[in-house]
């Protein structure tokens, strides 16, 4: 047994570090540029609640993990750990995380950040997944809340600004988890969960995908005109690279046999979503400096 490894796989630390990016935007929107003490507190906080939920999805998820190749391994059920030192491990991370935000952040940031557990848990681990085609998008909501908690820890409030930094996120996260279910949708068939692909299949799901992908590019758009919440720094790699997402998601449709046979990959769009939500972030965050601070 190798513990180390089991606990990468039960807390996912680089899923857990991504949701650490979309914080940034948030605390730029305080009335100062952000300090390190709150920095490190906001993004050490708020990383420990994020990997406690995820050890927590796996122990409630420990029966259809067992009956899907690509989670069969993870080390509940493999039966490498026991779900009272998962618990153990998930409590411990979730409390030590919220006392840092409260007594070194703020009130407003910890329930944020609570929030985003108990929806990621309950709303959509133990409700949703199991029983609705709408878990992904619905379940989105929980991976959004990083700005929220960014300007709630430099403000002490959330505006237009933020929400509009939540909602970016909300709308990307469903075509880009489909990726993932258009790949193993056979696995997810076989575990009893009706995620979109799985329920409704591919000429659906490829629609939904498509739709979302453009209201996440009008909300781009949006946060310059009418709003005027960015500028061009933030517009134009923002909507350009959105832009080429949707031309490879509309490949989708163009080769949907090929997508059906397994001869096209989906991960390739997978892998530009994660590309896109990186640079919009990094291309907001200079944004918003050169229009506040410099």
């Amino acid at each position: 047994m190798n513990f180390g490894r089991d606990l990468a796989l039960l807390l996912k630390p680089t899923l857990g570090a991504s949701i650490l990016f979309t914080i940034i935007t948030g605390l730029m929107l305080g009335p100062e540029l952000p300090g390190a003490g709150l920095i490190f507190f906001t993004m050490l906080g708020t990383y420990l609640v994020a990997i406690s939920s995820f050890a927590y999805n796996q122990l409630l998820e420990i029966r259809t993990d067992s009956l899907m190749q690509r989670t069969e391994d993870r080390p509940l059920p493999a039966g490498r750990m026991d779900p009272l030192v998962v618990h153990l491990i998930g409590s411990s991370l979730l409390g030590v995380g919220m006392f840092l935000l409260i007594m070194y952040v703020n009130v407003l940031a910890a329930l944020a950040a609570f929030a985003s557990f108990l929806w990621y848990v309950f709303i959509y681990t133990a409700w949703l997944k199991p029983r609705s085609s709408l878990n992904t998008v619905l379940g989105g909501a929980a991976g959004s809340i990083g700005p929220l908690v960014g300007e709630a820890a430099a403000s002490g409030q959330i505006t237009v600004e933020g929400w509009m930094m939540f909602l970016i996120l909300f709308l990307w996260q469903p075509p880009h988890f489909w990726c993932l279910g258009i790949k193993y949708r056979d696995q997810y068939a076989a575990a009893g969960l009706p995620i979109l692909p799985v329920a409704r299949g591919l000429g659906p799901t490829i629609n939904q995908m498509l739709f979302y992908q453009v209201l996440l590019l009008l909300s781009i758009f949006a946060m310059y005109f009418p709003l005027g919440l960015a500028g061009e720094v933030f517009l134009v790699p923002a909507f350009g690279f959105g832009c080429l997402v949707l031309y490879f998601m509309l490949q989708f449709r163009a080769r949907q046999s090929e997508l059906e046979a397994g001869q096209m990959s989906p991960l390739r769009v997978f892998f530009l979503t994660i590309m896109h939500m990186l640079i919009w972030h990094l291309a907001l965050s200079v944004d918003i400096y050169l229009r506040r601070w410099a």
